[in-house]
């Protein structure tokens, strides 16, 4: 995001000067873009900025006396303050936040959300738990890749609840803590799961690099009830 400022603010630069385009030479467009660059130099000083390049630049255009370049030198300084200070956004995260808004539309409110990276430890850390679980019943049938089977993992874990084996999970956990799931799936690449007890709600987002990957949670939504106020919970 930091080029896409620095190329967008120089664009806008150069923009400004159209107006003047017959009056300025090549050397002057040169000179208009180094100014801009040297202003982008600056001494980070204990987390102050001190703005190195535009004392330099100011320096060069009240002796070369050359006022054209006050536009170029106040660019520069927008620039270099914007990207010391403004807080760096990556591309996931705009993507992240993207999702946030898509997806929090289906809740009347959400209390949190949780993000997961591919490399997160909580992959590891519901892995284990499945096969543990699985231990405890070897002849149990269910798959401890579902991601239904993860995210009930998760949330259970979350609210501090015990957990028999995977039969009980999958089949009698439901009944016996009082909450409703679902899974839906949102397209061959992504999974949503859903387990809404009476007071609070969970949706876990999964999705997969390519067909044959296995499920990693992504996000997981904590919100109060889905709008309409459904599902009744029994």
């Amino acid at each position: 995001m930091g080029w896409l400022l620095w190329g967008g603010l120089l664009v806008l630069l150069l923009l400004s000067y159209v107006n003047q385009r017959q009056n300025i030479t090549k050397v002057m467009w040169l000179t208009i873009v180094a100014v801009y660059l040297v202003c982008n130099v600056y001494v980070n000083l204990f987390g102050l900025l001190v703005p190195v390049g535009v004392i330099i630049a100011f320096v060069y255009m009240k002796k070369a006396k050359k006022p054209i370049l006050t536009t170029a030198l106040i660019f520069g300084l927008i620039c270099v303050i914007s990207t010391f200070y403004v807080p760096k956004i990556s591309w996931s995260q705009l993507k992240a936040h993207s999702q946030d808004i898509q997806y929090s539309a289906e809740f009347n409110q959400v209390n949190a959300v949780y993000h997961f990276s591919a490399d997160s430890e909580i992959h590891e850390h519901l892995s284990k738990s499945a096969l543990a679980l699985q231990d405890k019943n070897p002849q149990s049938e269910i798959n401890i890749e579902d991601p239904h089977v993860l995210f009930s993992l998760w949330v259970l874990s979350h609210q501090g609840l015990p957990m028999t084996d995977l039969d009980w999970l999958w089949y009698k956990a439901p009944l016996e803590l009082h909450y409703y799931w679902q899974s839906s799936r949102f397209d061959e690449l992504t999974n949503k799961e859903y387990i809404q007890f009476r007071d609070v709600g969970y949706m876990g987002i999964f999705t997969k690099s390519e067909r044959n990957s296995p499920y990693k949670l992504q996000a997981v939504y904590e919100y109060d009830r889905l709008k309409m106020n459904n599902p009744v919970i029994p």
